[in-house]
């Protein structure tokens, strides 16, 4: 079920009104059903693989729970880095069992070509879970924040179990961070209406971003783009500058469909996207575009690889890492790889080179190098043929 179908806007009231007029205790339980039965509408049978998920980071949090509980020694630690790592891999296998198995098939039959060796790798016959990428890390930032002492264990199952699962966030983000999120589904909300406005405005606002201007705009970009070879080199151009509107409009909208949804609820979602084509460079632009991911990727990825507290080349290197993983969480393409890693040039050009030298030209000069910079890396996004 997706935001902008006739059945969400027949399903969201009435999980509203039964919310507030439930008794306390039965609100949450009744959040997570009608989680769970949003998400089963995509494909039913996909709701078993975000319980996998579920029980897993929960029974890992309660057995780090225990763990903390006792001493420090070197063999708790020990254990306690066990446990997260099976927690990690197991999500990360469904994830790529779901994601990247035919991605992968298709590397490992082309590397085979190149000594000559013929094997006739089938491809898997099988369906991408919906926001299977965003909970999976929602899930596991969970995990590692507990084994990091940033949050606590929680005890209480359903209410782990719409950490996870909660709709307004669940198929398209953002990414929640436990300590957030967890802790505003602890209390139950009682309706307050200036939220339930201040939430309707937002999600009127994202419907409008994502019906009335990203879906018309998609209709001219997807005629361009897919005949790319008719049409001269000003539609290509009006074509790439629309799409970087498009995409905007298309994924801010969802996000604030998202808050606003949430906010009715009495819950307030991270904001995830703040002004990014006003941006000054391509790493500023980053601080503003899909803000939980690039977040997710420093917390849980960056910072643990060393960060910038390191050598120069190493520094280079945990850029260059995250920007690989980064592309590759968008999809399973060597477009999104290559797009990755095209950031990560960039941001170490910038940190390295050229970031001093452009602080220093007009606010209007970098805004229009940084949208040049973006748009060259949407083309990439958009159009997997060009590196394939």
């Amino acid at each position: 079920m997706s935001f902008n179908s006739s059945d969400f806007l027949i399903f969201f009231p009435i999980v509203v009104l039964i919310y507030f007029l439930i008794p306390q205790k039965l609100k949450n339980y009744w959040l997570l059903i009608a989680s769970y039965y949003f998400y089963m509408c995509w494909n039913a049978k996909y709701a078993l693989i975000i319980l996998f998920s579920t029980i897993v980071t929960y029974l890992s949090g309660l057995a780090l729970d225990t763990l903390q509980q006792r001493s420090a020694d070197p063999l708790i630690m020990r254990k306690k880095k066990i446990v997260v790592a099976i927690s990690v891999f197991l999500n990360l296998s469904l994830l790529f069992y779901f994601k990247y198995i035919n991605f992968a098939i298709g590397i490992l039959g082309d590397a085979l070509s190149v000594f000559h060796i013929q094997l006739n790798l089938p491809s898997v016959d099988i369906l991408l879970p919906v926001g299977i990428s965003f909970y999976t890390f929602q899930a596991l930032g969970y995990t590692i924040d507990v084994y990091r002492g940033d949050t606590c264990a929680e005890k209480n199952f359903f209410q782990y179990a719409l950490f996870v699962s909660f709709f307004p966030q669940l198929v398209a983000g953002p990414i929640e961070r436990s300590s957030h999120l967890l802790q505003q589904l602890a209390t139950p909300h009682k309706f307050n209406s200036e939220e339930a406005k201040s939430g309707l405005l937002l999600m009127l606002w994202g419907f409008f971003l994502k019906i009335v201007l990203a879906d018309r705009i998609a209709i001219f970009v997807d005629w361009v783009y897919g005949d790319y070879h008719t049409f001269g080199g000003w539609y290509l151009i009006v074509a790439t500058a629309l799409f970087a509107i498009q995409i905007y409009c298309d994924f801010a909208g969802y996000s604030i469909i998202a808050m606003g949804a949430a906010q009715i609820l009495g819950i307030r979602l991270m904001e995830n996207f703040q002004s990014p084509y006003l941006a000054v460079s391509v790493a500023d632009f980053w601080r503003r575009w899909h803000i939980s991911l690039g977040s997710w990727f420093r917390e849980y990825v960056y910072i643990p690889l060393g960060g910038n507290r390191v050598t120069v080349p190493r520094h280079l290197l945990n850029l260059l890492i995250v920007w690989f993983l980064t592309g590759l969480w968008h999809g399973a393409s060597w477009n999104f790889v290559v797009w990755g890693l095209f950031y990560g040039v960039i941001l170490i050009t910038e940190k390295y080179f050229t970031g001093k030298i452009l602080a220093k030209l007009p606010e209007a000069v970098q805004t229009l190098y940084t949208m040049i910079l973006v748009m060259l890396g949407w083309v990439l996004f958009f159009s997997p043929t060009l590196v394939s």
